[in-house]
């Protein structure tokens, strides 16, 4: 955008980076006509807290899903979002004077921006613009991962990404000429179910979710009948009725992929899903409720159980099988054998609940040994929890492969999380706070602050301007030992953040690296 702007005759002042100071910020922010935030979705509303509510310049943001609110409560709001993909910014700048689409609202000086960069624009209401940004994704996002299947399963017969590219431009000619629906060609157009099937025969495994559910869009737009449902998974409740599903898939040469929860899924839990679909031929999912892992007074009784919409949001990811016994089945007599960690469990979350981390372990490592060899797949989310799981699958030599996969996130930061549920209104807001103290602490690690003590008082500074956060712990560690270090940082640091918010306990953290 700056270059864009510059070229068409905008005076653009030198860049601000996402780490400066909110005083710096505000300075910049005095005497232009417009405030243009290009962060991720989860910092525009602290950028533009910066900005005094006394400016004259117009503040608006460039976030496709986001609306006014989040750059409120300026005089002069905007939005902005230019409707075209950009791979980097040279390739950016020269799009962006190619006659793109902007999605616009609020203040006119982002009309003014549309004209001058030679583009043409819409409006898009507030509570219309995550939809309008779904579509884009879809548009853009998926239209590439989609190409990444093509790719995939051309290769399988020799057939390159380059001949399937050419096909790929005629079809965008043909709908821009035709239609989507007259533009439409192939089986699921036509009614031809038994190539699908044939089809559905010759590619991977991992490739038939995603195959299956755009043969079903093909299939509306055609105006057909939706022949082929989600398939429901297998609910299983015993520990001998999964472990004979298995060994039967086992027996076929199927790779398992195994996703523990405690259920009242989201999509954090989906992602985790959907990577293992990715990865295995048979999926299984565990929600169990492990009271081994609340300690007195804990919410245990009040944890959110929905198996139902469990069950519905594992059969879209993917999962074959819902492992979802009762207590009795897990527990059938009082446990007197459990799995401790020593250090690991002891420090974080382990020093506030203690205990908690034995009931995890024992769970889990009872979960391995009913599922046998496996791909098991854990949110980084919990990453105590993560580094405890993958230690034990180790020290005991399991025969499960423990996989880490990335935080799924809200708009604004916040980590996914079941207890997301117990936040008030007022406390959800505060609550992005978390992910605020963490790209503090980052920032002072990646700027080269030696000392661990220093990072982790700004990020308790930063908690405590949330007057509803109750600090249990802001810690900057080693991401093996999860111990502090009294040497200065050095290589890769993970901090940690461990709040209370009324009746939730909310966890976070991100990683960086020391210079």
């Amino acid at each position: 955008m700056a270059a864009a702007l510059a070229e068409v005759g905008w005076q653009v002042r030198p860049i601000l980076g996402r780490a400066a100071p909110p005083g710096e910020v505000a300075a910049a922010a005095a005497d232009v006509d417009l405030v243009l935030i290009a962060t991720p979705d989860a910092a525009v509303a602290d950028v533009a807290a910066a900005v005094e509510p006394t400016a004259t310049a117009a503040v608006a943001h460039l976030a496709g899903a986001l609306g006014l609110d989040a750059v409120a409560p300026h005089p002069r709001t905007a939005a902005l979002h230019p409707l075209v993909a950009l791979p980097d910014a040279a390739v950016g700048a020269r799009r962006l004077l190619a006659g793109c689409w902007f999605a616009v609202a609020g203040d006119r000086i982002v009309r003014q921006v549309v004209a001058d960069l030679g583009g043409r624009s819409f409006e898009v209401a507030d509570g219309d613009r995550a939809a309008y940004h779904a579509a884009a994704v879809v548009a853009s996002n998926h239209l590439v991962a989609l190409l990444g299947q093509a790719e995939r399963i051309g290769a399988q017969a020799g057939v390159g990404l380059a001949a399937l590219l050419d096909l790929v431009r005629a079809t965008v000619d043909n709908v821009e000429e035709l239609g989507l629906a007259a533009a439409l060609t192939g089986p699921a157009a036509r009614g031809d179910e038994a190539t699908i099937e044939r089809h559905l025969g010759a590619i991977a495994p991992a490739e038939h979710p995603a195959y299956r559910a755009l043969a079903d869009e093909a299939r509306r737009l055609a105006g057909r009948a939706v022949t082929v449902p989600v398939n429901r998974p297998v609910t299983e409740g015993t520990i001998g009725g999964l472990c004979a599903r298995l060994h039967k898939a086992r027996s076929g040469g199927h790779r398992v992929g195994l996703v523990p929860t405690m259920g009242f899924l989201h999509a954090g839990h989906r992602s985790l899903i959907e990577r293992a679909r990715s990865e295995n031929d048979l999926v299984v999912v565990s929600i169990f409720v492990n009271p081994l892992q609340f300690n007195p007074g804990e919410d245990f009784d009040d944890y959110p159980r929905d198996l139902d919409h469990d069950l519905a949001l594992c059969a879209q990811a993917g999962a074959d099988i819902v492992f979802a016994p009762d207590q009795h089945e897990m527990y059938p007599e009082p446990v007197t054998t459990t799995v401790r960690l020593r250090t690991l469990a002891d420090v974080l979350c382990g020093a506030s609940r203690p205990g908690h981390f034995d009931g995890v372990a024992t769970v889990v490592a009872k979960l391995f040994s009913i599922v046998g060899e496996c791909s098991a797949y854990f949110g980084e989310k919990d990453f105590q929890q993560l580094a405890i799981v993958s230690r034990m699958a180790k020290d005991l030599s399991l025969p499960v492969r423990v996989v880490g996969c990335p935080t799924v996130r809200e708009p604004d930061g916040l980590a996914l999380s079941s207890r997301n549920a117990y936040l008030s209104s007022d406390e959800r807001a505060q609550a992005r706070v978390l992910r605020r103290a963490l790209e503090a602490g980052a920032a002072l690690v990646e700027a080269g602050e030696p000392d661990g003590a220093v990072v982790e008082a700004r990020m308790a500074a930063v908690i405590s301007d949330a007057p509803l956060a109750r600090i249990d712990y802001a810690a900057a560690v080693s991401p093996t030992t999860l111990t502090r270090s009294r040497q200065p940082l050095q290589g890769d640091v993970r901090l940690l953040v461990a709040v209370r918010f009324g009746k939730a306990r909310l966890i976070d953290n991100l990683g960086c690296r020391a210079g």
